[in-house]
């Protein structure tokens, strides 16, 4: 009889300990979409918490469920937020390493509920989001899993977690989520919005911090009639040196600027193109435009770079003579000519040319 007691006693000290497991973020990433949690008692939002800490139980979800609403209660680990009316709340953890986790819910227009939860693992002070979405259907008590809510599938504009931190709020107040990245190296962020549309937030734009400098820039050098609003954006990191540079893109792609940040104060537009222009890549970290200048007139441009700065310009200035029926080409070193030996040979450091295409994100 003793050795049955211990037995059960066993037995249910593992039971208790299986429930009380924390999942790690990527067990909840990969398996959160194929199970509909059952059993929802309510679509406030302390009920569709503890219904989705009850499946996918985090520390800092259990954190809010058991001290969260408690005003005596002594956490130093967690900074809460519990906004019932507003239906939102948030468990913030004190320190690096850490885990947090946010959790929202809209009324949709088809009289369902959308239940919204972020959790973000720290590294260090980098942050690792993931947002999960479920539809709440009141007649069911059930959460569904909506694996197709744009934000669940949301690709960071530079996906180097040494230099973009990612950080997902939902709101507290208002219908908007915002995402912030922060590009470490150029010390601001790009900020994209999304908007509710009645049954889900839906992206609506895309502003990046100093994307008015950059502007100016442009349209400086182009001296153009009229301002160039720029549609796409793509970051990219041409040297190699864990610094990526931001390159800006048109509707119709005809005009184009690749921009080296090093703060807010040290932007410079390294290359361009505008009408008959095109940008060029070499292999040995160099850029560059080229296209037409006139009748029986040819300009490239190339910038070698280093550390995100030009290390040098070179031109090479082609024109037809007509005497020869041939094309000469006059070469330039940041601004001063040089023999065409030595700008042939400069151009053959250069490498191949090659094809770069990275991922391009809509800003409007």
């Amino acid at each position: 009889m003793k050795k049955l007691l211990i037995l059960l006693t066993l037995c249910g000290s593992l039971s208790v300990a299986f429930a009380q497991k924390n999942y790690d973020i990527d067990e909840i990433r990969t398996g959160w979409a194929k199970k509909t949690i059952t059993g929802v008692k309510s679509g406030n939002i302390l009920p569709l918490l503890t219904a989705f800490n009850n499946v996918w139980r985090t520390a800092p979800g259990t954190a809010i469920i058991k001290d969260g609403t408690n005003p005596n209660a002594q956490d130093n680990e967690y900074h809460f937020v519990v906004d019932t009316p507003n239906g939102f709340v948030s468990a913030g953890e004190l320190g690096d390493d850490g885990e947090d986790i946010e959790a929202c819910v809209w009324k949709r227009s088809n009289g369902h509920k959308l239940f919204a939860v972020v959790y973000t693992r720290y590294h260090g002070l980098t942050p690792h989001p993931i947002a999960l979405f479920y539809d709440y259907d009141a007649t069911k008590g059930t959460l569904t899993p909506e694996f197709d809510v744009p934000l669940v599938q949301f690709i960071p504009s530079y996906s180097d977690p040494s230099v973009d931190m990612v950080h997902i709020h939902l709101p507290q107040k208002g219908k908007d989520v915002v995402v912030n990245e922060y590009i470490m190296p150029w010390g601001f962020s790009i900020t994209q919005t999304y908007k509710w549309n009645g049954m889900e937030p839906k992206w609506s734009n895309t502003t990046i911090e100093n994307y008015d400098k950059m502007c100016k820039l442009y349209d400086d050098d182009k001296m153009l009639a009229e301002k160039v609003n720029f549609t796409w954006f793509a970051i990219h990191d041409f040297d190699d040196d864990d610094n990526p540079e931001l390159w800006l893109v048109s509707e119709n792609e005809e005009n184009q600027a690749i921009f080296a940040i090093k703060g807010e104060n040290d932007i410079r537009m390294l290359t361009s193109t505008y009408f008959k222009t095109h940008l060029l890549f070499r292999d040995n970290s160099v850029i560059g435009s080229a296209g037409g200048c006139g009748t029986g007139c040819f300009h490239t441009e190339y910038i070698k770079l280093d550390h995100s700065k030009p290390a040098y310009r070179l031109e090479d200035s082609q024109s037809y003579n007509f005497e020869k029926d041939e094309m000469i080409s006059t070469y330039y070193k940041d601004g001063k000519e040089i023999s065409k030996a030595e700008g042939e040979r400069i151009i053959k450091t250069f490498g191949d040319v090659i094809d770069i295409t990275p991922l391009r994100h809509r800003m409007k």
